[in-house]
């Protein structure tokens, strides 16, 4: 009974040691402290005998944030096969990148796909686009070429913009003796630093961008107005020099604008910073209208969404926009970079490799296209983010913590070989009410200045196929003479040699309303019979002239031209003469009516040079009726 008694106040002490070291993990894991709290949860397990779903999603949080995706995705297994996918967004969401990081990209779909299930058929149908679209990527490469920059740090080093000198601007934690360590990761604190030719240059170059504006704490990403007028950075929220917490005991960061023209440089909050929330990664526009940004203010999609504030002249800010659901996820989106009417930005909650992507969106009429994966070499199923362009066409910068780098994050350059990047298109023209497809329709590809880039002729099934540039936008127009026209804009991605079907086309056949003779286009009406040698409109004419302006109405950007033709009695100049004034007199009549002068591009008389019906040609003599025939005035559309 002694020894009984004895186990019992052992196993009783164990265990309430047991439950202390699970709290000091806990809190240290609430701390973001995450090395000290692997070490602690580890020595926990090692004890424990019954551990809570709860612990293991934070022991797979733990070494989520440590990178260590192997025991993220070992802990979140456990937490997830007991509480399922509703329990936890982010959780669930991290569960989900571990397995993305591991490239086990099918378990990742099973994890997603049960999420999207819950959120309904419009998220699970959008979801599976996007899937499908990544499945794609990654069958195939881009022609981008990249390099790791001489200049890297054992440290992490990322980001970057360029004052107006030229000099690039990026943000590193390599080593500075007067800086502290931050305690998450034993690591320096973020500061601001220069180079002067990022490409050439090593790391010897690197310099404080300025140290009047160093504080001991991070300094992260910055961006500068136009002209360098302004210098736009975000910092740990800080008192004199001292951090400042809030009531979650968290400090945050707030970005500040610095005018770069004063005597003495002054850190200005800009308004719509917070206090239990933080703001970062600012980018200015070319033209300094706009300031793009992220943060985890409340009313977001996820954690850190990207906003966007509108510049005034004297230089207050707009309501902050949320960029809204295209873009931002449940998880981060941020780095945005906006150039040509294109956001550049990183997320981790957009089906794609791993960790962070790289994505890009055309911005068109006030809204943001569905975000294109930058593709492999450029996105990793590691953190890739901080997209950002140079001076020349198709070259610039990105940051990256894949492997074979010098430390943790690095700055990369790219090239993208554009001109040998295509993708070919193809489809079918049909009928739209038969179905049939249309034989001889002309399918033409303008650019996005408007110039013809391809015209194709269709063959005798309808179908046509054309060769296309990646990472271009095309209006894209299928037509035949007697048909409807149908267009369509279309974007091409990053991914060459991609093939994409059934780009279709459906015409409306309008044989009521034109006749066709050949690839030329005409009114339909009946025939407009003049008196032999005579010009007036009569009464009979004018009834076929209203039907020509119904048709003008109906298609009020068409242009016609007026020709106008005689039988084969009088002379060639008797016969010229009175077509000529059978064409004008037709084309002041329509004006008359209604019909603006600068849609009737011509009235020409052709005499008697076209006539439907031969007579008085070796010895052949027409009728009276097939005179009246060759007296006619018919409509050619130009265009419509």
């Amino acid at each position: 009974m002694k020894y009984l008694y004895i186990l019992f106040i052992f196993l009783l002490n164990f265990s309430v040691y047991s439950q202390k070291q699970l709290e000091e993990a806990n809190k240290l894991h609430d701390r973001h402290l995450y090395v000290d709290a692997a070490t602690e949860y580890e020595l926990y397990l090692d004890k424990a005998e019954n551990v809570a779903p709860e612990t293991y999603m934070n022991i797979g949080d733990t070494y989520y944030n440590l990178k260590d995706f192997n025991k993220a995705k070992e802990a979140y297994e456990k937490w997830y096969r007991a509480v399922g996918p509703n329990q936890d967004n982010a959780q669930g969401y991290q569960y989900y990148d571990s397995l993305r990081s591991l490239k086990l990209y099918d378990e990742a779909h099973e994890v997603a796909e049960r999420y999207y299930k819950t959120r309904g058929a419009e998220a699970l149908s959008s979801y599976y686009e996007e899937r499908a679209r990544f499945q794609e990527l990654l069958k195939g490469d881009t022609l981008y070429d990249i390099r790791n920059l001489d200049f890297n740090s054992a440290y992490a080093d990322f980001g970057g913009d360029f004052d107006e000198n030229g000099a690039f601007i990026f943000t590193s934690a390599r080593y500075d003796r007067d800086k502290k360590i931050y305690d998450r990761d034993n690591t320096p604190y973020l500061s601001i630093y220069k180079i002067g030719f990022p490409l050439t240059d090593s790391s010897e170059m690197v310099n404080l961008y300025n140290k009047d504006l160093e504080s001991q704490y991070h300094d992260g990403t910055a961006t500068f107005s136009p002209n360098s007028d302004y210098f736009y950075y975000a910092s740990s929220y800080q008192s004199g020099k001292q951090k400042v917490y809030e009531g979650d005991k968290r400090n945050y960061f707030k970005i500040y604008r610095v005018d770069l023209t004063a005597k003495r440089f002054k850190k200005e909050l800009l308004p719509f910073n917070g206090d239990a929330y933080s703001t970062g990664h600012p980018f200015i526009t070319e033209d300094g209208t706009k300031l793009f940004f992220a943060s985890d203010m409340p009313g977001g999609y996820g954690k850190a969404d990207i906003y966007v504030c509108d510049i005034y002249e004297d230089g207050s800010f707009s309501k902050p926009k949320n960029l809204g659901p295209k873009i931002n996820t449940i998880t981060d989106d941020f780095f945005p970079f906006f150039v040509d009417d294109v956001l550049y930005f990183s997320s981790g909650g957009h089906v794609g490799f791993g960790g962070l992507d790289m994505y890009k969106s055309y911005f068109k009429d006030g809204i943001y296209g569905t975000p294109i994966n930058l593709g492999p070499v450029m996105n990793t199923n590691s953190d890739d983010f901080a997209y950002l362009e140079g001076d020349e066409p198709n070259k610039g910068f990105f940051s990256s913590d894949r492997p074979g780098g010098k430390g943790g994050d690095d700055i990369y350059a790219f090239n993208y070989n554009l001109a040998k990047c295509v993708q070919y298109i193809s489809g079918t023209v049909y009928d739209l009410e038969t179905k049939e497809p249309i034989k001889g329709a002309k399918v033409t590809v303008f650019d996005e200045d408007g110039k013809e880039y391809a015209r194709i002729e269709t063959g005798d099934d309808g179908s046509y196929s054309v060769e296309l540039l990646c990472e271009s936008t095309y209006t894209i127009e299928a037509r035949k003479a007697g048909y409807s026209e149908d267009q369509l804009d279309f974007e091409t991605d990053v991914l060459p040699d991609r093939k994409m079907n059934m780009v279709d086309f459906r015409l409306k056949d309008l044989s009521e309303i034109f006749v066709t003779d050949g690839d030329i286009e005409k009114i339909r009406i009946d025939p407009i019979y003049f008196e032999y040698y005579r010009y007036n409109i009569t009464d009979v004419a004018a009834i076929q002239l209203r039907r020509v302006i119904e048709v003008m109405d109906a298609y009020p950007e068409m242009i016609i031209k007026i020709e106008s033709h005689t039988d084969q009695r009088g002379t060639d100049y008797f016969n010229k003469t009175l077509s000529t004034n059978r064409a004008n007199s037709t084309k002041d009549w329509l004006i008359e009516n209604g019909i603006d002068p600068s849609r009737i591009q011509s009235a020409i008389g052709y005499g008697e040079s076209q006539p439907i019906n031969i007579c008085d040609e070796e010895g052949k003599t027409c009728t009276e009726l097939e005179y009246s025939e060759n007296r006619r005035s018919e409509f050619i559309v130009v265009s419509r």
